[in-house]
């Protein structure tokens, strides 16, 4: 009975309780977040709690403490790290889709996804992570991880919407500098990383990371309910101030719709900078106006509310109907065909072809 207690004993160095003492604060931040955001939101953000809870995994799983002391709990710890790339991809499509929901995703997507979910929780639950499948989820989670990035930076450029482009920044910085390098070391750098300044390091990143998106969430300014806010903005003074803003406003929109009708957006290349320094007016407040006063979240939609219009009153003109489709797609400013084609037929529900043999 002795001995049994004994093999118990957990010996630690000053560094290692320093790393546990980061690790705990920050799984306390992580659980008070948890906490927020059930009570703050009606419907629970599933996609949310999920990131936390397999980041709590991680934290608690490579604690510098040895695997038998975890017993049982050691596998369910193991299965929420190793779901943490699939979790960041819920969470990133989230945010980056409005009224994403995993039922609208198709078939063919959700069936594998679901099965390989299955044979992770055998392996892991079961198995207790002794199979290559382990390793053959870390080259998944890569390219996991990959797909994040791509998606963030594939219309980062043409995001209207400011508060979403740093999601979008801030999910590249996550993938690129801290997930895919731990995912690295667990290949390459071994040696590395079960030495105790590594998991000092890595312990006080993860809380440093942590206090400031909990810091960030958790906030007296993020905490005030719509009935607070409006009764804050209605004490501020209004008149001359905000009249002052919507008159600017008015005259930036009046100078942008004068543009586009002059055709600027027939332009080859025009991208929101190029667009508002013809204006002379910084990227983001031109952005800002876009997406406010005119309603559109990404800068393709808005060129294309322009140049599919043009392009439909091309193919109704008889005297042009020998004009290639490719000509047409190039004149109002695209530098491909099979942009042009994806934007018409969303717009029209027709290609190119069909619209123009109705005339």
């Amino acid at each position: 009975m002795l001995e049994q207690r004994l093999s118990l004993d957990i010996t630690l160095s000053n560094i290692q309780v320093i790393e546990l003492f980061f690790r705990f604060c920050a799984v306390g931040q992580l659980g008070l977040l948890i906490a927020y955001l059930v009570k703050k939101y009606p419907s629970l953000p599933l996609a949310q709690i999920t990131l936390i809870t397999c980041l709590i995994s991680y934290i608690l799983l490579t604690a510098p403490i040895e695997d038998h002391h975890y017993g049982n709990l050691r596998n369910i710890l193991l299965l929420g790290t190793d779901l943490t790339p699939f979790a960041v991809l819920w969470f990133t499509l989230s945010k980056l889709e409005k009224n994403f929901t995993l039922r609208q995703q198709p078939i063919w997507l959700l069936i594998p996804t679901a099965l390989w979910l299955l044979i992770l929780s055998y392996v892991f639950l079961v198995l207790h992570g002794r199979s290559v499948i382990h390793d053959v989820n870390h080259a998944v989670g890569i390219m996991v991880l990959l797909s994040v990035i791509y998606l963030c930076l594939s219309e980062y450029m043409d995001d209207l919407d400011n508060n979403r482009r740093n999601t979008r920044l801030l999910m590249v910085i996550f993938c690129c500098f801290y997930m895919v390098g731990l995912v690295s070391f667990e290949f390459i750098y071994q040696d590395i990383r079960d030495t105790s300044a590594f998991g000092l390091t890595n312990a006080f990143i993860i809380f440093l990371l942590v206090n400031v998106i909990a810091s960030k969430r958790i906030s007296p300014k993020s905490a005030l309910t719509n009935t607070e806010m409006a009764l804050k903005q209605s004490l501020k003074p209004q008149g001359v101030t905000r009249n002052n803003k919507e008159t600017v406003e008015s005259k930036q929109l009046i100078a942008l719709n004068k543009l586009m009708h002059d055709g600027v957006f027939l332009q080859q290349g025009l991208t929101i900078g190029k667009l508002s320094a013809l204006l002379k007016l910084p990227p983001h407040q031109l952005r800002q106006l876009i997406n406010q006063q005119l309603g559109f979240s990404n800068f393709s939609h808005y060129l294309n509310s322009y140049r599919i219009p043009w392009v439909c009153e091309q193919l109704q003109d008889v005297s042009k109907k020998q004009l290639p489709i490719l000509t047409l797609a190039l004149e109002a400013g695209y530098g491909s065909i099979a942009p042009f084609n994806r934007a018409f037929k969303a717009t029209t529900g027709q290609t190119p072809k069909q619209y123009r043999d109705q005339f």
